[in-house]
């Protein structure tokens, strides 16, 4: 984004919340090493009496500055900032029990559990605005559900419609989409050093789902070092949302020209030249972040093909990716509700456009089951 001080209000939201900021993530890198621990002593895999002391020195590591700067300096040495956190939590521990920490695994199986755990609490907490916004916004647009309104084909005007119709067009493939974030999951990774598991012998599986539990997160059923399919399925879902936010904006705009004038902002969007402009910014910013999420979803996707066992360049690209989704996902959020907010329906521009086509509205005769889904699926929105 854009880091000039004049387009800060434009672009930034003072509610988007960093999920992959520097505490969470190495909080979720010691929650991980704990977990680890307790899950392999109850397999037998370490002794224990190794437990305690890990998680003893575990509890007592300090996340400050002092300890981000050096897991900075290890990341900008050695591609990971993990060796300087398991260094930290050893500064702690009888080095009679180093060799039960971080037993088996390796870097990758932390990174990718603190990035799926932080992908787990922005997508739970998207669900939540989005489903907020729609509610809150659509449900009262359905009272006008009955208003005549003009159905365009390429653009240029074809039959009448009920607006509940254009209402069913925006929202139910949104809240299918909705859904789709809903069933999302989100796995914890474990594999060791090559992802074959060997250091936890036929343990592997168990150790994995014990694990899962453990971090409240998902089990995949295999080690996806090299499959980045989980991650590919949740920016899927995204980009499904993406779309049809793109798609909604973009007929908005059609309809907030002023030749159509159907649709009209409660905000300023004045012209430096020309004071009869209203033009509809709100919408236009709306679609701008739908556009850049967009965009690195579709980037990502083109970087998800990891070579061999572990791939150094499409691994960090994908840190990089997701962690400006994170803002940016939030943005569009926030920027959409907006917008939704800002809107006023003309109903005499809208039926103003039907008065040359007055008897040839055939609503379908499924038409109120239609309302009545729509009206269903945002009630039960949070």
């Amino acid at each position: 984004m854009d880091d000039r001080r004049i387009f800060s209000s434009y672009w930034g939201h003072e509610q988007v919340v960093a999920h992959f900021n520097d505490e969470f993530f190495i909080a979720t890198l010691l929650q991980f090493e704990s977990s680890l621990a307790s899950c392999q002593e109850d397999l037998g895999i370490i002794p224990k009496d190794a437990v305690f002391p890990i998680q003893e020195a575990i509890s007592s590591v300090i996340v400050d500055d002092e300890l981000i700067e050096k897991l900075n300096a290890s990341t900008a040495d050695n591609g990971i900032p993990t060796i300087a956190l398991v260094a930290a939590i050893k500064e702690k521990l009888d080095k009679v029990f180093h060799k039960y920490l971080h037993y088996g695994v390796t870097s990758q199986d932390l990174i990718d559990t603190a990035h799926m755990k932080a992908l787990q609490q922005l997508n739970q907490d998207f669900i939540r605005l989005l489903g907020q916004g729609l509610r809150a916004n659509v449900l009262p647009w359905l009272q006008q559900a009955d208003w005549i309104c003009m159905a365009r084909t390429r653009q240029q005007q074809a039959l009448p419609v009920t607006f509940g119709y254009k209402l069913y067009h925006w929202f139910m493939p949104l809240l299918a989409s909705l859904e789709s974030l809903q069933a999302l999951q989100f796995p914890v990774s474990l594999g060791g050093p090559v992802g074959d598991m060997r250091a936890f012998g036929s343990q592997g599986k168990a150790l994995t789902a014990a694990l899962a539990a453990k971090m409240g997160l998902d089990d995949f059923g295999a080690v996806w070092h090299q499959n980045r399919q989980p991650v590919l399925a949740i920016l899927n879902a995204y980009e499904g949302v993406l779309i049809q936010l793109r798609k909604i904006l973009q007929d908005w705009l059609f309809l907030a020209n002023s030749e159509v004038g159907e649709l009209r902002l409660e905000s300023k969007g004045k012209s430096s030249a020309m004071a009869h402009k209203n033009n509809p910014v709100q919408l236009e910013q709306a679609m701008v972040l739908v556009k850049i999420a967009l965009d690195s979803v579709q980037n990502y996707k083109q970087h998800a093909i990891f070579s061999s066992e572990r791939d150094g360049v499409s691994w960090t690209l994908e840190w990089y990716y997701l962690t400006g989704l994170d803002t940016q996902l939030q943005l569009v959020v926030h920027a959409f509700m907006k917008t939704m907010g800002l809107i006023e329906w003309q109903k005499e521009a809208i039926e103003a456009f039907t008065k040359s086509f007055e008897g040839q509205l055939q609503e379908p005769e499924f038409m109120p089951e239609l309302m009545d889904e729509l009206e269903r699926k945002l009630k039960t929105l949070d």
